[in-house]
């Protein structure tokens, strides 16, 4: 059966003020090491046959796609339904000032992330309808097609999540390490299958996965 397959990986290292501080949709910069991995990364790309190039409209994730996409010589595609999820009045904030000013709302947010928004930004469920629109988008664009897609971490936990039906809590559980690289196939009968989720590379034969059809 038609398929378009979605490589999502995650952008690369942030500067290091923001390493202890919650940013989420922030645009913060990148850290020397983050750009030098997806350097690394696009050479190890570089022969695979890719069609497209989209990203997030974040820096940090605009930076490492055109590192990517330069070999292909693409130019790179941005959507901002794809930025990462906005974390309200918690951004710039270490965990510890959150807890001082919500006292419980860490814990009461890795409860339930799908629900929790007592910090004014997204939960998890309000992103997930975010994003997936714009996958869907993609996906129909490049059928019989390979697309990197450049974003974030709780992009790509939301997006799994979704396909997989796993419990709010539970997607919190998902790896999304810098550069990590989530393998979606999506079909021409609108089911996904998760492929691979935070590999190193790709592989030329993925694994199969489990099938959600919305």
């Amino acid at each position: 059966m038609q398929k378009a397959r979605l490589h999502l990986c995650r952008h690369g290292e942030v500067d290091v003020q923001w390493r202890t501080r919650i940013y989420g949709g922030h645009d913060v910069a990148l850290a020397p090491a983050g750009r030098e991995r997806f350097d690394r990364l696009a050479a190890s790309l570089a022969e695979l046959e890719i069609s497209a190039v989209y990203c997030s409209s974040l820096e940090r994730a605009r930076d490492g796609a055109r590192r990517l996409a330069e070999p292909h010589g693409l130019e790179v595609i941005v959507d901002p339904r794809l930025v990462e999820i906005d974390r309200g009045a918690w951004v710039g904030l270490t965990l510890e000032e959150i807890e001082a000013r919500w006292p419980g709302g860490v814990q009461a947010y890795l409860d339930d992330p799908n629900g929790y928004a007592e910090h004014g930004g997204e939960t998890h469920a309000v992103l997930a309808e975010r994003i997936f629109p714009a996958l869907e988008d993609i996906a129909a664009r490049h059928l019989d097609q390979s697309v990197l897609v450049v974003c974030h971490g709780q992009v790509m936990r939301a997006a799994v999540a979704r396909i997989l039906e796993i419990p709010g809590a539970r997607s919190l559980d998902l790896m999304t390490t810098y550069g990590g690289l989530t393998t979606l196939d999506r079909y021409l009968d609108g089911s996904w299958v998760v492929q691979a989720v935070n590999a190193p590379t790709l592989r030329s034969e993925p694994w199969g996965g489990r099938t959600f059809k919305p």
